[in-house]
């Protein structure tokens, strides 16, 4: 079976694995991107991850749903979280997307919160995103908070 750009889904959650215990940039006082604290998020509306719904009503996984909605990487540092819940065929999950390093003045990371339910078709139907921003410099570079970064 195959996942993500073609890779098979074992290959993809060593990729995940090999993320997850990935260091920050080198001089942040947290250890993990997952300890850095979240002040606060923006809701984000579903018209602005369109092309992801369309990938959800296709049948897609929930990590190409995530990361449609995400949109593409250009970074140093990406961690993926995914917490299943209902046992062996779960009804619903939760990825977290963290990104740090990221190529822009202003901006050093995002956080994006992504629910999913699985429907009554068995297929994923997005329920709520969110996303959150550290910044390179002003209040908020200790923390993800909804504000966008001066």
């Amino acid at each position: 079976m195959r996942g993500f750009h073609g890779l098979t889904l074992a290959a993809c959650s060593s990729i995940i694995s090999a993320m997850a215990i990935a260091q920050p940039v080198t001089g942040d006082r947290h250890t993990s991107l997952l300890e850095v604290p979240v002040a606060d998020m923006k809701v984000v509306a579903p018209d602005a991850y369109g092309s992801a719904l369309s990938l959800a009503a296709g049948g897609a996984s929930p990590l190409d749903i995530a990361l449609a909605i995400a949109g593409e990487f250009e970074g140093t540092t990406q961690h993926i979280v995914q917490a299943n819940e209902g046992g062996e065929v779960p009804s619903s999950t939760k990825i977290t997307v963290l990104r740090d390093g990221l190529l822009d003045d202003a901006v050093r990371g995002e956080r994006w919160d992504i629910a999913l339910d699985r429907t009554a078709a068995g297929i994923w139907g997005i329920r709520e995103v969110k996303r959150s921003w550290r910044c390179r410099r002003g209040a908020q570079m200790d923390r993800f908070a909804a504000q966008v970064c001066p």
